[in-house]
């Protein structure tokens, strides 16, 4: 349990560390280009919260464990 939150500045100066910083990945690894291979048609597709709701409408809360 978090007894005292960090304030917005801390968790955007966090996560900005993380995911601020543009990386070049080594294009040329034998790993990515089996993915690629594997998923050539993955692209990147906005989730807006209509796809939420419908994803949610056909799920079943009663097949949850426990």
């Amino acid at each position: 349990m978090v007894k005292n939150a960090p304030d917005k500045e801390e968790v955007e100066n966090f996560w900005s560390e993380i995911y601020g910083k543009e990386v070049q990945h080594n294009a040329e690894a034998h790993w990515i280009k089996n993915q690629y291979q594997q998923n050539p048609s993955m692209e990147w597709k906005l989730v807006c919260e209509k796809d939420v709701t419908e994803a949610q409408r056909t799920t079943l809360n009663w097949k949850a464990p426990g």
